[in-house]
């Protein structure tokens, strides 16, 4: 475990500036407390072992070690650990936000990422030596940070892309379509905003996320209507629409004719009793 650690790197000269100058980092072993209030800064949590949670969007997020958290400034911030995590946080002044933005470091629709195989030790333990010179070399400490951002981004678990979460929730939808799956929750749980989920959504798939679960529901009106002589009410509630009527006029508008038209048209010969 790493030693308790703080650098105001901010006080410090740059002989060789650099585009993202660390104001402030530190090692907190062992960290109990919950921060509850929103930062004037943008920052890199990294949570390097333990658990908790993260508040975000009125969704609470999962946080494992290790994984990276990020906050920005004027966003209110809840997070913390159950019982205790080591964390390494890096904070950037909010002059850097467009740097980081545009080095793709931070992004609001990303508030975490999880790791897979820890790659960032040697980063860490260069970061630990530097700290622990009189006065820490700034220039160094920028760009070893920047290599930690870096890298935490570059390992991140396979399927922790939105285009993986899509398809994740795409294939649970495909699974189950009966069910009232709330988008905003799996989203949420995804890390992404409804908003960015529905756009990569609409890309992914060509439809809002609750039209397909509909075409998927009335693909199976389809199956029941002619594999069998249940009624078209008993199908329709069946597959979630209390209105037959709606029903009739959903299964109209996608497959071009009534639903008794269809049965009529496409009804497979039931088998007759001897």
């Amino acid at each position: 475990m790493m030693d308790n650690l703080i650098i105001h790197a901010d006080k410090l000269p740059r002989h060789h500036p650099f585009p993202l100058p660390v104001a402030h980092l530190g090692f907190l072993p062992g960290k109990r407390y919950r921060v509850r209030h929103g930062f004037r800064s943008c920052n890199f949590s990294f949570i390097l072992a333990g658990q908790g949670t993260y508040m975000w969007q009125g969704r609470m997020l999962e946080v494992r070690a290790p994984c990276v958290l990020t906050q920005r400034p004027g966003i209110p911030c809840d997070y913390g650990p159950i019982g205790s995590w080591d964390e390494l946080f890096i904070i950037y002044p909010a002059s850097s936000e467009s740097q980081l933005r545009a080095s793709r470091f931070i992004d609001p629709d990303r508030p975490l990422w999880h790791l897979g195989t820890n790659q960032l030790q040697p980063l860490l333990l260069e970061l630990r030596r530097l700290g622990g010179q009189s006065p820490p070399p700034a220039d160094r400490l920028d760009r070893i940070c920047e290599r930690l951002v870096l890298e935490s981004l570059l390992a991140a678990k396979p399927g922790s892309a939105p285009q993986d979460a899509i398809a994740r929730i795409r294939a649970l939808v495909e699974a189950d379509c009966l069910r009232e799956h709330d988008f905003t929750a799996l989203a949420a749980d995804e890390g992404l905003s409804f908003p960015h989920f529905r756009r990569l959504w609409r890309q992914a798939v060509g439809q809002p996320p609750e039209r397909f679960r509909s075409g998927l529901r009335i693909a199976l009106a389809c199956r029941l209507l002619v594999e069998g002589a249940t009624p078209v009410a008993e199908i329709a509630r069946a597959i979630g629409f209390p209105d037959p009527l709606h029903f009739a006029r959903r299964f109209r508008q996608l497959v071009g004719e009534p639903p008794s038209a269809y049965r009529e048209r496409y009804r497979l010969a039931l088998p007759t009793a001897d």
